[in-house]
């Protein structure tokens, strides 16, 4: 009976975390300096990962690597947007990070960590999948083989969510 409470008290747990809502609010800056705001990144049916990360982390460039590696699976399915916590004293080499590794992604800089910081992130990389607004699946760190689990969970999210 204790195991059976336990289960339940845990599953309630983790879907009060993997349906958070997002800070639509918060304003991001794409790599020509243009001010977004993230309600506007969010606007349609289609599942966005948002894979946080920074030009000095070599395990959040070897995700979005590995990203690119498999966008056959994702490509036109799933939007991919980047958002890079670069504080104001690396941030100068993103651009031409992205550039360099031909990254197709949407790229925003939070360079005041505020989106960060409303999503109470303690460390990258961190992805979260999200789909009408909400975050329906997040992993902090990376391993190979995380970006397969992170697209599939997107794809299915998609099904489930318009289903197709």
């Amino acid at each position: 009976m204790k195991s059976i409470l336990l289960f339940i008290l845990l599953f309630c747990i983790c879907q009060g975390i993997s349906a958070q809502s997002l800070p639509k609010q918060v304003v991001l800056e794409d790599l020509k300096g243009d001010k977004v705001c993230l309600d506007s990144l969010l606007n349609g049916k289609e599942p966005v990962v948002f894979a946080f990360w920074a030009t000095w982390c070599k395990p959040c460039q070897s995700e979005l690597e590995a990203l690119l590696d498999i966008r056959e699976e994702w490509g036109g399915k799933v939007r991919i947007v980047a958002v890079s916590v670069d504080d104001a004293r690396t941030v100068a080499k993103v651009k031409s990070l992205v550039k360099g590794n031909r990254w197709p992604y949407e790229v925003y800089l939070d360079t005041n960590k505020e989106l960060y910081q409303a999503l109470n992130l303690t460390s990258i990389p961190f992805s979260m999948v999200v789909i009408g607004g909400l975050v329906v699946y997040s992993h902090s760190g990376y391993t190979p083989g995380d970006e397969v689990l992170l697209i599939e969970y997107a794809l299915k999210s998609l099904k489930k969510h318009t289903g197709k």
